[in-house]
């Protein structure tokens, strides 16, 4: 291998004739050994397009669950950009990160809009799309294009840190940039597609964030990292900050077996979802203020309704946020109607719920709450 200083990221560099093994090596590998998933072998661009956007930060695992009825749903982008946000978000359900979703929706019709249902076929033009970063970019362009451009992925990043035995932070401009232009540099010109996606699955399977499997690794003998034997100890990362803590306190109001839901803005966390109404403070608190707490009830519901007793709490940790979810019964003491149908509120029923955009978070609270109901009444009635 060539000479390479650790410290000095310029130095991180394969030599032509090692790029060219690389490449060699590796697309040997991936005919052999590569994943059979239900998007792979596409050209159509707008299917690889809706595959890359669900694998962000998404498991390939649940992706293959989740890829073929979203397909099925809305076949082609004319069909995506036609349906309202609500079909799309809820055909999302188990993905997570819904705002990839709603920037879907919103590239789709604006792909329609302006370029009559035909997506841009280079990396520079798909970053225009909204959601559109230069990963997925670079892999729409390269596998439904064949524009010779990279595709740098969680996966990718710690292969190449590995690779170039990169001892710097690699969410740091300067390694970024490193792997970033040695990347590039190691996309052949023919395949570039298959190139970035045998990149991707050899992170994927092989070399895993902890105790890769370089045994297995078809190009060992080029990786920095495994000849040092530095590889378990890289990538180097940042200390990340710690998810921030909210509460999110939340009213079950019933009526005639229907329950009451709200609609979020549009923009925001858990943006266009339905959920129990409710209303969220910094922090986690074991109780709130009850007067503020009636006050919130009387706000989301209307008059006459108030907080009944507590029913369920639940944590569900997000990327930065981490949310306690607290669930109280709403109590209507004056027989008051809420303002149902009025601000985004509905009564729905559990069919209702099934099949509406609900995030997993709040499917997790609206379950606990109606378990901590059974129960209630199973006590009342000396079950």
């Amino acid at each position: 291998m060539s000479n390479k200083t650790k410290n000095n990221p310029e130095s991180l560099r394969l030599t032509p004739p090692e790029r060219r093994r690389f490449r060699r090596r590796i697309l040997s590998w991936y005919e052999r050994e590569k994943r059979e998933l239900p998007w792979r072998g596409e050209k159509d661009p707008y299917r690889v397009w809706v595959s890359e956007a669900m694998l962000q930060q998404t498991r390939a695992g649940t992706v293959r669950l989740r890829y073929p009825a979203f397909i099925e749903r809305f076949p082609t982008l004319a069909a995506l950009a036609d349906a309202p946000l609500d079909a799309v978000l809820a055909e999302w359900q188990g993905l997570g990160y819904y705002g990839r979703a709603r920037n879907l929706h919103r590239a789709a019709r604006q792909v329609v809009n302006q370029e009559g249902s035909a997506m841009p076929e280079t990396r520079d033009a798909l970053l225009a799309l909204p959601g559109v970063g230069p990963y997925m970019a670079g892999a729409v362009a390269s596998i439904a294009f064949g524009e010779r451009c990279a595709a740098i992925d969680g996966n990718v990043l710690r292969v190449m840190s590995r690779i170039l035995n990169l001892s710097l932070p690699v969410d740091t401009p300067p390694a970024q940039k490193t792997i970033r232009e040695e990347a590039q540099a190691l996309v052949p010109r023919t395949r570039p597609g298959d190139f970035n996606q045998a990149l991707m699955d050899l992170g994927a399977s092989i070399c895993l964030p902890r105790n890769p499997d370089c045994a297995q690794c078809p190009v060992r003998v080029l990786c920095a990292g495994y000849v040092s034997g530095t590889q378990n100890a890289l990538p180097v990362k940042t200390a990340k900050k710690p998810p921030e803590p909210y509460t999110l306190f939340q009213f079950r109001a019933e009526r005639n077996g229907l329950v009451l839901l709200a609609q979020r803005e549009k923009t925001g966390l858990f943006g266009g979802m339905w959920e129990l109404p409710g209303f969220m403070v910094a922090g986690h608190h074991e109780k709130v203020d009850s007067r503020r707490l009636k006050a919130q009830c009387a706000r989301l519901l209307g008059p006459g309704w108030r907080p009944g007793r507590e029913l369920t709490r639940t944590m569900r940790t997000l990327t930065h946020r981490k949310i306690l979810f607290v669930v109280h019964l709403a109590e209507n003491f004056e027989k008051a109607s809420p303002q149902a149908d009025l601000n985004g509120l509905l009564w729905a029923s559990e069919e209702d719920f099934r099949t509406l955009a609900v995030s997993t978070a709040q499917r997790a609270a609206w379950n606990a709450a109606k378990s901590a109901l059974r129960n209630l009444e199973g006590k009342k009635n000396g079950r």
